[in-house]
């Protein structure tokens, strides 16, 4: 398997698309290559086998979201790498990938779901808070012409509140959940900031 090769298909199928309204053109390219980076990381730290190889796992980390779009999409994206990586993966990796991608947002119930579907669906749900977390915050605001007291009153209240209840629940593994805990704070000291700054501090 040719990683390099993989990643460029999955820009030609991503990166110059808009799958989602509230999401700038080629999201689902970018926000697939840091899972598939985040899905290797979290393995390192848990000590559990692997129905598939790490190169693998990167793929249908990488691959997750390519039938965003078209729902539902976990379904789609993997009718969608039957076709899109014919001829890089062998028909049984394409299989499995298949079933990582079918999996990745069956968070509810998901004890037949495979280790490495589990720790993509951590990945996927770790990439939405932190740093990126905030830019998904500002870009949405902007789209829908919030001021930033807007922003501030969204972030604070209770149905963000919670959301990151619910994401946090939705986590499978306890470094997942610390993972998770250190983007929140970095999201917290980045709202206090700008709430600071909204209020005149210098």
């Amino acid at each position: 398997m040719n990683r390099k090769k993989c990643i460029q298909i999955a820009r030609s199928a991503m990166a110059g698309r808009r799958a989602h309204p509230q999401r700038e053109r080629g999201y689902t390219f970018h926000h697939g290559l840091r899972t598939a980076r985040m899905a290797l990381k979290l393995h390192e730290q848990i000590s559990r086998p692997l129905e598939v190889s790490e190169s693998l796992l990167f793929v249908a980390a990488l691959f997750h979201d390519v039938g965003k779009g078209y729902e539902p999409h976990n379904r789609s994206g993997a009718a969608a790498v039957k076709r899109l990586l014919d001829g890089q993966l062998a028909p049984d990796e394409i299989k499995a990938a298949g079933r990582v991608i079918r999996e990745h947002n069956l968070r509810r119930n998901n004890l037949r779901c495979w280790t490495a579907s589990k720790i993509v669906q951590d990945a996927d749900l770790l990439d939405h808070f932190g740093a990126h977390g905030v830019w998904l915050c500002l870009h949405y605001s902007a789209i829908h012409g919030r001021s930033d007291q807007q922003t501030l009153q969204f972030y604070n209240g209770p149905q963000y509140q919670a959301y990151l209840a619910k994401s946090r629940k939705a986590l499978n593994f306890q470094v997942s959940r610390l993972a998770f805990d250190g983007r929140v704070a970095i999201e917290r000291q980045f709202m206090d900031r700008l709430a600071a700054e909204a209020a005149g501090d210098l």
